[in-house]
């Protein structure tokens, strides 16, 4: 049956290649052929996951792409298909009609709650687990969930890397026998001393729920820390970046510049996190490769005439990619005019809970920097209703259908700079609306 289901894959992943489709279909019918087909296939001798509630699509793509600027072969699920139809897809394609993957590296991003379908039969040699937030209530419910289904399936010889700047992934030594490899961020320009963000992920000592006490803080939860009551606390990490520059888009790691490709937070950290993992591998001249992928990365940013337009890739239902967002925002002094909408929440279910949007720091946006703030898109009403209750004074919120709606008062209006925070269906829609040809 492997071997049926393997071709059929591979006829289906053709098809879709000359339709210009790319989907998960392959990996779904294969395993309707054959659903022990994951244990079947031979795989490289190592295999890296890469999961955490985000970052796990931008690290595990450049992690791919420094090991094949090194000349290796690495079978990666390139598109972001992270649940067990999408591995099994990117397992297909890379395989032979026996199953071997024709690779040196196996490197899948995989959902954090998919872990325990697919890490049983990947056997991994490391999980690099990028972040645990609060994601996705209906599915998540809370991060705890989150935390006890990664930890109740990681083998005990694979070998773990993680943030040390996050206090429940600092935890994860006391919790499993693995060996535990940490990355973290200095403290830097960008960190400050009183905590800014209300809705955090962690607050108390996860080994004995005591407070915890901040030195600084570089975003919500993530600094350097110790409890009040315990030994728990920050340690020095084995993969440091320090000298975050985010005009320059760099920092420091063992004394080598090295590029972050862009200029948020989430930015330095997916850089951080690969290079910690490569260091493992002991892959050399890691500054190098990571400096010429970045090289010539698109601009975040794009100009109408006198106006500048950014767009932010939010990830619904997770409130940390619109609070990085905003947490970049709030350093630009320029009058601004904000676009926040979406026309989708989720693929997966047809929930459509909002309570997220009251762990969005949405507060930040009070300040007289900020023109007007334009909500658009399914939940346009719910959103007006949370800045309101954030103080956003009400003459500044303007309710529109969809981004097109914004165009003559934006292009007409006084500010300077134009800001979109969207999940990833409104960001075409904001370039063909603003972006000149």
């Amino acid at each position: 049956m492997k071997i049926i289901a393997i071709i059929i894959g591979k006829i289906v992943l053709l098809l879709g290649k000359f339709l210009h489709r790319g989907s998960s279909l392959p990996g779904k019918i294969a395993l309707k052929i054959d659903k022990n087909i994951l244990k079947k296939f031979k795989y490289p001798q190592t295999r890296i996951i890469v999961t955490g509630s985000s970052g796990k699509g931008s690290t595990s793509t450049l992690i791919a792409k420094v090991l094949r600027d090194k000349g290796y072969q690495v079978c990666h699920n390139t598109n972001g298909s992270n649940l067990s139809y999408g591995i099994t897809t990117a397992l297909i394609k890379y395989s032979s009609l026996t199953g071997k993957i024709k690779a040196d590296y196996l490197v899948l991003e995989v959902d954090e709650r998919y872990n325990k379908q697919v890490i049983k039969y990947i056997n991994p040699n490391y999980l690099v687990l990028t972040n645990l937030t609060k994601d996705q209530p209906p599915r998540q419910h809370t991060i705890d969930n989150v935390f006890q289904d990664v930890i109740s399936c990681i083998p005990a010889s694979t070998k773990i890397i993680t943030s040390m700047d996050e206090p429940l992934l600092r935890y994860l030594e006391y919790k499993l026998p693995n060996e535990v490899i940490y990355f973290s961020l200095a403290q830097n320009k960008y960190s400050y001393p009183t905590q800014i963000f209300e809705n955090l992920n962690a607050t108390y000592c996860p080994k004995c729920d005591s407070k915890l006490v901040y030195d600084y803080y570089n975003f919500e939860d993530l600094g350097a820390y110790h409890c009040s009551k315990c030994d728990f606390g920050y340690l020095k990490p084995q993969t440091l970046g320090q000298n975050l520059d985010l005009d320059a888009e760099t920092l420091n790691i063992d004394d080598d510049t090295i590029a972050i490709g862009g200029d948020t937070l989430y930015h330095a950290y997916n850089t951080i996190t690969a290079v910690a993992l490569l260091k493992e591998l002991n892959i050399p001249q890691i500054k190098e490769s990571i400096n010429k992928i970045y090289q010539n990365h698109p601009s975040s940013y794009f100009k109408n005439k006198s106006q500048s337009f950014r767009y932010f890739n939010c990830k619904s239902e997770n409130a940390t990619t619109f609070n990085q967002a905003l947490f970049k925002i709030k350093e630009d002094t320029d009058l601004k005019d904000i676009i926040i909408g979406w026309s989708i929440i989720s693929k997966r279910y047809p929930h459509t809970d909002i309570s997220w949007l009251y762990d969005i720091e949405f507060e930040l946006l009070n300040n007289k920097q900020v023109n007007k703030i334009y909500v658009c898109g399914m939940n346009k009403e719910d959103l007006k209703t949370r800045l309101l209750l954030g103080g956003i004074p009400e003459a500044k919120i303007v309710v529109v259908n969809d981004i097109p709606d914004t165009k003559d008062s934006i292009l007409s209006g006084e500010a300077s700079k134009v800001y979109c925070l969207s999940h990833y269906d409104y960001g075409a829609i904001f370039k063909k609306t603003f972006k000149e040809d």
